[in-house]
């Protein structure tokens, strides 16, 4: 479908596919031009998908193709006009996880003295396959049932905080020291899996712990 009213709109032409928006993040994170068949491949994405976004965003002028050597390289044009805007939002993208990951040790660190052992990040958020709609899944494992009920109270007062700041949902998943170590006893495959990917936040690495 063509682009139609983009000069009033620019953004619909400059946003509107994933295809454009890893090109973006792509040449913005480039210090150079670099070639065309470089950004298909940084991208994972199908040839005919980047060469479609690559040849909306040279015609808007954001993308700038060079020409001369062997091979079609392209650059994103910095005195275009909205070039310094869309820099600061890849900035801001960039660091959203990481602004996440801050809050939720910050807020598993005020736990530590409540009793926490080790909290860590795990399912799909770990593994950067996190689904639009679902859940933050956050472990936590604390030295008895009580302490780890205090855990959970305390994280549960930054839900609506993360909700408004990230938009995502926490979902905390508790368990007492002995409990969690009498499961990995008897652990299938996935939960071994899932623990072995956790990306951990504070205390003790869960491995080390469980085991």
């Amino acid at each position: 479908m063509p682009i139609v009213g983009w000069v009033h709109e620019p953004l619909g032409a400059i946003l509107s596919s994933r295809a454009k928006v890893a090109v973006l993040r792509i040449l913005w994170r480039a210090s150079a031009a670099i070639p065309y068949r470089e950004v298909v491949r940084r991208s994972g994405m199908a040839y005919g998908s980047i060469d479609l976004a690559l040849g909306e965003l040279t015609a808007t002028g954001l993308v700038q193709e060079l020409e001369g050597g062997r091979e079609r390289r392209v650059r994103l044009r910095s005195s275009h006009r909205l070039a310094a805007a869309l820099g600061n939002l890849l900035q801001v993208e960039s660091d959203f996880f990481a602004s996440l990951r801050i809050e939720l040790r910050t807020a598993a660190q005020g736990c530590e003295s409540l009793g926490l052992l080790s909290a860590g990040l795990i399912g799909p958020v770990a593994r950067r396959e996190e689904m639009l709609g679902g859940t933050i899944d956050l472990l936590l494992i604390g030295q008895d049932d009580a302490s780890t009920k205090r855990c959970v109270d305390r994280l549960t007062t930054i839900d609506e905080m993360l909700l408004v700041r990230f938009g995502v949902q926490l979902k905390v998943i508790p368990y007492d020291l002995a409990t969690a170590r009498a499961m990995w006893r008897t652990r299938t495959p996935a939960a071994e899996r899932g623990v072995n990917e956790a990306e951990l936040l504070v205390g003790a690495p869960l491995v080390e712990l469980l085991s």
